[in-house]
């Protein structure tokens, strides 16, 4: 992947001069319901990144009219069009961050685990943006390196798999990849990234305030009531 001199502006608009250097992924397959063919629609996505961040854009051609967008909840996108991304950050084909977005740049987020599935409770901190456009629609987002567990640098790889669902043509599904059906495995057919070094490292602290209370005090001796006399105490005792 390219490293951006410059970043691009995150309002879903792919005008950045700077996403021309970007890598650029097409020919995806339709892996549903149609097995590895021509996806009805075509699907673009742009990458690169800088120092602190991760850039991820898609162009998602289509009619405009027909898109399906709605102002969703966030992780409760999926009766809406959308695009999703799988970052398996230590290519080791068991776990990989999960990333999907809708026309208006709507997140889900999570934590994907093969052979168990998707996690949608972690909120990953980021930035995303989507628009509907005369060809279709476009989304641009930005996530900090910051918020990931991850290697990188020379000859480190990270697996990955871009994908798009078109709601209304029978719920497709066209994948960057193409998907054996006889491999239950995501994971186990992505695809790679390489080229991600010179990343400035940080660390994230969550700082959680509490207060402790804790109470003094003096014990008071009780004196004995009027009247009473204490055995051997007093004159008559001796």
């Amino acid at each position: 992947m390219p490293k951006f001199e410059k970043p691009p502006v995150i309002d879903g608009k792919l005008d950045d001069e700077v996403w021309k250097s970007a890598t650029v992924l097409k020919d995806f397959y339709q892996i549903q319901p149609g097995d590895n063919i021509a996806p009805t629609k075509p699907t673009e996505v742009f990458l690169g990144y800088d120092s602190k961040f991760l850039y991820v854009a898609f162009h998602c051609f289509d009619e405009p009219d027909k898109v399906r967008a709605t102002i969703a909840k966030r992780d409760n996108i999926w009766n809406d069009d959308y695009v999703g991304i799988l970052f398996d950050t230590f290519n080791d084909g068991r776990k990989a961050y999960e990333f999907d977005f809708t026309p208006l740049g709507i997140q889900a987020d999570g934590i994907w685990t093969d052979g168990q599935g998707e996690d949608f409770n972690p909120d990953i901190v980021m930035e995303s943006k989507g628009v509907i456009t005369t060809d279709g629609w476009t989304v641009e987002v930005a996530i900090p390196f910051k918020s990931l567990r991850y290697v990188a640098g020379k000859d480190k790889l990270w697996g990955a798999h871009f994908w798009r669902r078109i709601k209304r043509f029978n719920n497709e599904l066209d994948m960057w990849m193409p998907m054996n059906r006889d491999i239950s495995s995501w994971l186990a057919q992505e695809g790679h990234l390489s080229g991600l070094e010179g990343i400035s490292t940080e660390r994230t602290l969550e700082l959680i305030p509490s207060v402790t209370i804790s109470e003094s005090g003096k014990s008071k001796r009780q004196l004995p009531a009027a009247g009473s006399r204490t055995i051997g105490s007093g004159p008559a005792g001796k």
